[in-house]
Parts: structure tokens; C-alpha cells; sequence
């Protein structure tokens, strides 16, 4: 019994079992693969090139549409340019809703200069500056002959500032600070283009009276040049493409309470429309330069994934220190999306929100491949192991530059 319990002990400890032997087959088997699966550096840096130039064609494509959006605008094909042109609009507009000859027999001649300019929300804008009318000499006139419907402020009563005779007629200039609600499409923010209005109706509802434009009081009315409004006008963020008048058909289908008046389901009423440009540099310095930012960081935690030990003890790569990374980019970017969502409340998803989304889903993908990459033996492993995880990394500019250039041609084009 010693001697056969002394030779199962000297067995144990001097001869290598079957299962060593296994062991050790299949490990320098793995091995072998993955030093063959190590491209050639020249293979590797190849590919490299490859991703740089997709990365840089696709940014080249974006900065493209960028630039066509941002300067594509053509003037409004419906604004009135002379006196003559402002009556033959109005009669071509009274045809349009079948009004006959009683109706708008009255004419006042209304212009306006614009000295101030301000978004206060997304929706409001603040407006003041002068208004003049002219009406007979014999008329008398105490108040002003005109009121704006879109205005949510009514503190303000504007205050006569001259009345001069001219000839038969006497002009009423009246100064003004109103601001008007209106409804802005801002789903190609910052490369939008935006129309403020100014409504203008008579004072006194009657179907008799009608505003005219006083288009023979400004230097030029001609199409994409700059009137009624201060050339010095302070402007944050934006730049003036035009200005016009024109007409809009609106649709009532009340009478208002007046039993003799019938009711006019379409009228045409008068604006003064600005239309601004904004100016998108200071959009993209806001957004942009955060969200490279956290790309590139993010990229940064992409690079360190590794299974080489020598590396991993140097850049410390571990899936706690991912998750780490990941959860402080991740709360950045949300603090940028819900501070830039309080300006848009009302509205829809805007342009620049894509490039928020992206950069989540991101985050998501670099998580899950360090996961992967930290688990050997699946079926989808040799995608995410190959020469050290080469593939997620080669992919990763490409697949953010390649989302927000679609982004970009559904959402601008």
C-alpha cells in the first residue's frame, strides 16, 4: 500500500497528465491563431488612411450642404416694389376673394421704419420704431388708425410724434413698441432663415377700409435690398437678408358682431416682413466644439481597449474605468442637450439635437465593445479581438461622421 501510494504521488508531481497536455495544445493552438491574425503594419497603417480619408470626405460632404443651405434664399416673389405694383397687387388680391367694388374703398397709406429688433423667446419678438399714416386734410384724426393682432403686449399706447401737412393731406407719424407672437420653424437650427412680421390692420374694423404700403417714401423697394428699418439696428446673431411689404389672405368666418356687414371669409391685410439670417458661427462654437470634444475623448476610451497586458498596465484600461468615462461624458452632453432644449421647448427635434443624439448612441457602442473585447470564446469574438480590436477603432470617426452626414441631408436638403 506505501508503494503504490508513493508512486501515485511521484506520478502526480513529475508526469504531466492528459489534461495538462490538452491544455497546453489548445493554448499554443490560440496563440499561433492570434499571432497569425496580427496584419502587417504596413496593412494596418493602410487601413488607417483608408479611415481617414472616408472620415474626411464625409466631413467635406457636411461642410458642403452647410454652405448651400446657409446661402441659398431667394427673395420673396410676392412683395410689393412701387405704388403702382402695391394697387395692382391689392385689386389682384380683392379678386382672389370675390369682393366687389363696395368693399376697401378706403386707402390709407401706412409705412413703417423699424429702430429695434428682439427674439425674447423662441416665439416673441419685440419691435418698435415709427409708423406714419396720411389721410385727408379735413379729416380729423385723434388716435392711430391701425392696430397689431399678433401683439401680446398692450401696456404700450403709441405716442403721436409730428403731424405735418402735405399739400391736401396730413401725416400722422406715431411711435411704437409692441411684440408679436408668431410661429417659427426652427428645425434647421442654426442654418435657419427666419421672416418676422409685422400685421397691420385698421384701427376701425370695416370692410371699406383697407392699409396701403407708402412705398414712394423709401429710396428703393427694389427685391433683396434693406428699407424701413435702421441701418445701425442692433442685431444679435443675426443678419438682415430683406425687407418687404405684401399682402396675405386670411380667413374669417365671422362678421365680428357688425349685423350689417356680411362676412368675409377671405380679406387681404397688410405686413411688413424682415427676413433675418442667423449668423451660425456662434451656434457652432455653442455646440460644436463640446460635442468634438466628448468624441474625442470618447475615442480616447475607445483606443485603450486592449488584451495586450503590457498596455493595459499602462493605460489602465479596465471595464470599471470605462464605465467611469463613459458615465462622465455622458452626463456632460446631457447637461448641453437639456440646457439647449429650454430654448425650444414648444418645438419639434432641431438640426444640431442630432448631433446630441449621436454622440448617445456612441457612448453605447463603445461600451458594449469593451464588454465584448473583455469576454473571449463567442461567435462574434474574432470581429472584436482581431489585431487588438483594430476593427471598432477603424470604424468609429467613420460611423459618427457617416450619422450626422445623414443627419444633415434629411434634415437640411
Amino acid at each position: 500500500m506505501f508503494i503504490f501510494q508513493y508512486n501515485k504521488k511521484l506520478l502526480t508531481q513529475s508526469e504531466p497528465t492528459i489534461e495538462t497536455d490538452i491544455f497546453m495544445v489548445m493554448f499554443s493552438k490560440s496563440t499561433d491563431q492570434q499571432q497569425s491574425r496580427q496584419k502587417d503594419p504596413s496593412v494596418t497603417k493602410l487601413l488607417w488612411m483608408f479611415s481617414l480619408i472616408i472620415s474626411l470626405t464625409l466631413v467635406m460632404l457636411i461642410l458642403v450642404i452647410w454652405y448651400k443651405v446657409d446661402v441659398n434664399y431667394n427673395p420673396n416673389p410676392n412683395q410689393m416694389v412701387s405704388a403702382s405694383s402695391a394697387e395692382a397687387e391689392l385689386e389682384i388680391k380683392l379678386k382672389e376673394a370675390q369682393l366687389g367694388p363696395e368693399f376697401m374703398t378706403e386707402r390709407i397709406l401706412t409705412g413703417v421704419y423699424i429702430q429695434s429688433l428682439n427674439f425674447t423667446t423662441s416665439n416673441d419678438v419685440f419691435l418698435s420704431g415709427y409708423i406714419w399714416q396720411t389721410f385727408p386734410k379735413d379729416k380729423k384724426i385723434e388716435s392711430p388708425n391701425f392696430f397689431f393682432p399678433e401683439q401680446v403686449n398692450s401696456n404700450f399706447i403709441p405716442v403721436l410724434k409730428y403731424k405735418k401737412e402735405q399739400g391736401k393731406n396730413t401725416v400722422y407719424n406715431w411711435y411704437f413698441e409692441a411684440t408679436v407672437r408668431q410661429e417659427f420653424d426652427y428645425s434647421k437650427y442654426p442654418l435657419d432663415h427666419k421672416t418676422v412680421w409685422l400685421k397691420i390692420l385698421p384701427e376701425n374694423y370695416d370692410n371699406k377700409v383697407i392699409l396701403l404700403p407708402d412705398l414712394i417714401s423709401y429710396a428703393s423697394t427694389s427685391p433683396e435690398t434693406t428699407f424701413g428699418i435702421d441701418k445701425t439696428i442692433v442685431l444679435s446673431g443675426w443678419d438682415i437678408n430683406e425687407t418687404y411689404f405684401n399682402y396675405k389672405m386670411n380667413h374669417y368666418d365671422t362678421n365680428f358682431g357688425i349685423s350689417d356687414q356680411k362676412v368675409v371669409s377671405n380679406r387681404p391685410e397688410l405686413y411688413f416682413s424682415i427676413v433675418l439670417k442667423r449668423k451660425v458661427l456662434n451656434a457652432f462654437i455653442i455646440h460644436l466644439i463640446p460635442m468634438l470634444t466628448v468624441a474625442s475623448l470618447l475615442f480616447a476610451v475607445q483606443i485603450t481597449t486592449t488584451q495586450n497586458t503590457k498596455i493595459r498596465e499602462i493605460n489602465g484600461f479596465n471595464i470599471i474605468g470605462v464605465l467611469d468615462n463613459i458615465s462622465a461624458l455622458f452626463f456632460s452632453v446631457v447637461i448641453f442637450h437639456v440646457n439647449f432644449r429650454l430654448n425650444f421647448a414648444a418645438h419639434g427635434i432641431v438640426y444640431i439635437e442630432y448631433f446630441y443624439f449621436v454622440m448617445y448612441f456612441m457612448m453605447i457602442l463603445v461600451m458594449i465593445n469593451a464588454f465584448i473585447h473583455k469576454n473571449t470564446g463567442r461567435w462574434y469574438s474574432g470581429f472584436f479581438h482581431s489585431d487588438d480590436n483594430l476593427w471598432p477603432k477603424l470604424f468609429y470617426w467613420p460611423c459618427i461622421l457617416g450619422a450626422i452626414a445623414l443627419a444633415t441631408y434629411l434634415q437640411l436638403l
